[in-house]
């Protein structure tokens, strides 16, 4: 599943300016791909994961938090399954006026008087998350997941629905049954009809795509609500 910040909706924010400069310096990313494994690692898993790539995981993600000792280390950092590249974006986007200008003095303070010393983007990133912490970001990030949601639903109707068309189905392959599954999508979709209708491949594969965007979407949508919840109360 892809989750993605518009890239022409950042010209109309506060500031754009300069948060374009610290997203370039952060070397953020605007997207992210989210697969299905990543839910293995996070607070609602799928299935039990035990073996040596969860442990990388969580080293992966864990990052230098204590830079200036100023905020401590989230609780949920090891379960927290979206990339920070795509966090350090959605920060520096939420990011305030109050907690631009500190991310500034931040960096002023580390380069000092060394006019050739530039930050480098991992120092950029810390002092972001030091100015403005985590739960902007993951606000952000849900308010996204709901749009995504919105309109697949507005688009093809709710997940629950796809489950109804899809145990009322017969897949149907050949020529000959080809014409009568042209439309009987769409007429069972109109009727609210229970009975079995026809389906071609293609038809099928497309709602199991669908159902599967929207479950996906939900379940990351729970994930980021949960770390937000726990951000706001840890102060984060």
């Amino acid at each position: 599943m892809q989750v993605h910040y518009p890239t022409e909706a950042i010209h109309n924010i506060p500031f754009s300016d300069s948060k374009m400069q610290l997203l370039e310096a952060q070397k953020a990313d605007m997207r992210c791909l989210l697969p299905k494994s990543l839910l293995d690692y996070g607070f609602f898993p799928l299935r039990s994961s035990k073996n040596d790539s969860n442990d990388k995981f969580k080293g992966d993600q864990t990052h230098n938090f204590s830079w200036s000792g100023q905020r401590k280390t989230p609780s949920y950092i090891h379960k927290l399954v979206f990339p920070d590249e795509f966090l350090a974006a959605l920060r520096t986007i939420a990011m305030r006026e109050d907690e631009l200008f500190k991310v500034s003095s931040l960096l002023e303070e580390l380069v000092g008087s060394l006019v050739e010393r530039q930050p480098t983007d991992s120092e950029v990133r810390a002092a972001v998350w030091e100015a403005c912490g985590d739960s902007g970001a993951l606000q952000l990030l849900v308010d996204l997941l709901h749009m995504k949601m919105m309109d697949m639903e507005e688009s093809s109707r709710t997940e629950g629905h796809d489950d109804e068309l899809l145990v009322n189905v017969q897949d149907v392959e050949g020529l000959e049954t080809h014409r009568r599954c042209e439309n009987s999508l769409s007429n069972l979709e109109a009727t609210g009809a229970t009975q079995p209708t026809l389906m071609t491949r293609n038809q099928w594969s497309s709602m199991v795509y669908r159902q599967g965007q929207k479950e996906l979407t939900r379940l990351f949508l729970r994930e980021a609500e949960h770390c937000l919840q726990l951000s706001l109360s840890e102060g984060n």
